[in-house]
């Protein structure tokens, strides 16, 4: 889950992590992005800084209680996310990207989801969006909600259970299109399960039973990228 507290300068944006810094800590495992229009982080005379200049692409630093790790070149937030398994990722400034955002006095930047919320506020809504991320993303209903994000709203709420989604947590077929995962029906996985163990049998050097993963790449031919 990711968001950013976005805002001009003096709207309040570090008091508001802070808080939401305190109250989302003892369950989640929390990165923090802070964006900064200098152009380097590094004293240019810092062993670290030489380490990179002779050619290593990172270089860390090592302490009682704490670690510096620097990177040449500028990390997407993304990746950053991977490299610390964070489960909520909140950003402070970038206020001009494409990341959601909640934005915070006077102004206002794109994608935002929530304007000068309350701390209660600003706290639910980032529990529902990593509730969220532990649903299929079907829309089904067959939970007794309309959509996975009510069931989610539900839950933080403690008027539900993610045990009430009926979707198996690890699905039998999961399918990646374009690296952007495709939530599937159960029928749909048993559906698409059985067509590919059907031509896997019929191939020599496959052998029965089991579990196994199978990766399929579908490549465009050459009359679909005119």
């Amino acid at each position: 889950m990711l968001v950013a507290i976005s805002g001009f300068s003096g709207s309040g944006k570090t008091s508001l992590l802070e808080s939401l810094i305190a109250r989302l800590s003892p369950e989640y495992r929390l990165l923090i992005v802070k964006d900064t229009h200098e152009d380097r982080l590094d004293g240019p005379d810092t062993d670290t800084r030489r380490h990179r200049r002779a050619g290593a692409q990172a270089s860390a630093i090592t302490a009682g209680q704490e670690t510096a790790l620097f990177w040449e070149g500028r990390l997407e937030v993304e990746r950053l996310a991977e490299l610390t398994a964070a489960q909520v990722v909140l950003l402070e400034g970038f206020k001009n990207s494409s990341y959601p955002k909640i934005w915070l006095g006077a102004g206002e930047g794109p994608h935002v989801v929530l304007r000068n919320p309350p701390v209660e506020a600003a706290e639910r809504y980032i529990r529902e969006q990593v509730t969220a991320e532990n649903l299929p993303g079907l829309d089904c209903g067959d939970c007794g909600h309309p959509t996975c994000a009510a069931l989610a709203e539900a839950v933080v709420a403690g008027e539900a259970s993610l045990d009430d989604c009926v979707v198996p947590v690890q699905p039998e077929v999961e399918v990646m299109v374009d690296g952007r995962h495709v939530p599937l029906k159960p029928f749909v996985q048993e559906f698409i399960a059985g067509a590919v163990r059907g031509m896997l049998s019929a191939l020599h050097g496959v052998e029965d039973g089991g579990e196994r993963r199978i990766r399929i790449e579908v490549r465009p031919r050459s009359s679909d990228m005119f």
